[in-house]
């Protein structure tokens, strides 16, 4: 499997925009075949702060994502909501427990 972590940090007056493209992702990834798990947290003690765990089955999964339209339009709508440029990571993942809701 493979982690996708997204660091982005809102500006101020733009928290809520963000904050409503991110959750709309999730709803648009769901349904794609390679998407294992998709989950957007806000900082507690920074809600400018967002972050985006994203697990797929392959890179060929993550892959697709992020070449859909969704993501595409949703990282282009953001450009001038955000601080700085979101802060990508990938890991390969070494071991997991079950997923509990």
């Amino acid at each position: 499997m493979l982690l996708l972590l997204a660091q982005l940090q809102a500006k101020t007056a733009a928290r809520g925009e963000v904050k409503t493209i991110l959750e709309r992702l999730v709803a648009s990834t769901q349904d794609e075949a390679g998407n294992i798990f998709y989950a957007v947290h806000q900082q507690q003690d920074q809600p400018d702060n967002f972050m985006v765990y994203e697990l797929y089955r392959d890179q060929a999964a993550c892959d697709v994502h992020l070449q859909s339209e969704p993501v595409t339009a949703a990282l282009q709508g953001m450009e001038a909501l955000l601080e700085n440029p979101p802060v990508i990571t990938f890991c390969d993942t070494l071991a997991h427990t079950s997923m509990k809701a």
